[in-house]
């Protein structure tokens, strides 16, 4: 037990790894010499839940925080 808890506390503390906690799900990402990809799913769940937005207006959203990513 205590071994699962060590490896568990030193992939956590990698610098590699992103988590993203939402009341719906939670997303452990392992990354490589990337841009953060979490940063994606933050701004497309806020974006998601934001009920004052059109379908349109969300779709030129994300066609935004995509530009953004992959600059």
């Amino acid at each position: 037990m205590k071994q699962e808890s060590a490896e568990k506390k030193q992939t956590l503390d990698d610098k590699y790894v992103s988590r993203l906690i939402t009341k719906d799900a939670e997303f452990t990402i392992y990354m490589k010499k990337l841009k953060n990809p979490v940063y994606i799913l933050e701004k497309l769940y806020e974006l998601r839940q934001n009920k004052q937005l059109s379908d349109d207006e969300k779709n030129e959203e994300v066609k935004k925080i995509m530009a953004e990513y992959m600059r």
